[in-house]
């Protein structure tokens, strides 16, 4: 008995195509819109070719109301931070970076408060990709949202113009006779 053997057609998958990119672009400020505060988010290092860790953090600040920035370039210390804030109003700055391959990647995550510069609150989150996107949507808020509130109250209230100091004049021109 003879039995025809059929091969199985090489069937190639559809090639790939790249996630939706529109949360990469700053969203201009609409007159008379209430936000909660301005944020911007650095390129996080080490992140995935699409960046699902950092798109995870701009959707879900966007969704609690925040404007957020994505096109400002890091900046190198915490006066180079007072002095973006001031010129931008931004009040809270969240960067950095994933290490690793596959399950044992770890994630970094930094905020650096607008108004001193300094870095105000750090979380970190481990496992592959898709365990860090999903830790950030339903943990990143719980453990950092009261910080984010709190900046961008602060910075929303009247500064002080920094000035240039006050300089006296304590030489013997003017004598009284």
């Amino acid at each position: 008995m003879a039995r025809a053997m059929w091969g199985t057609l090489a069937l190639r998958p559809p090639p790939r195509t790249p996630p939706e990119q529109t949360w990469l672009k700053d969203l201009p400020e609409r007159p008379g819109a209430r936000t909660r505060g301005k944020v911007a988010v650095f390129e996080i290092r080490g992140d995935d070719v699409y960046q699902p860790v950092r798109e995870a953090i701009v959707r879900l600040l966007r969704r609690r109301g925040y404007t957020v920035t994505v096109t400002l370039r890091p900046v190198e210390s915490a006066v180079e931070f007072r002095d973006m804030s001031q010129q931008t109003n931004m009040a809270v700055y969240i960067a950095g970076a994933v290490k690793g391959e596959g399950a044992r990647q770890s994630a970094t995550l930094h905020l650096y408060s607008g108004l001193s510069g300094h870095r105000m609150a750090s979380v970190g989150y481990s496992g592959p990709t898709d365990k860090i996107v999903d830790e950030v949507e339903h943990k990143f808020w719980k453990s950092v949202g009261p910080a984010i509130t709190r900046a961008c109250t602060a910075v929303s209230k009247p500064r002080r113009q920094e000035h240039e100091p006050l300089r006296i004049d304590a030489s013997d021109d003017d004598q009284i006779d």
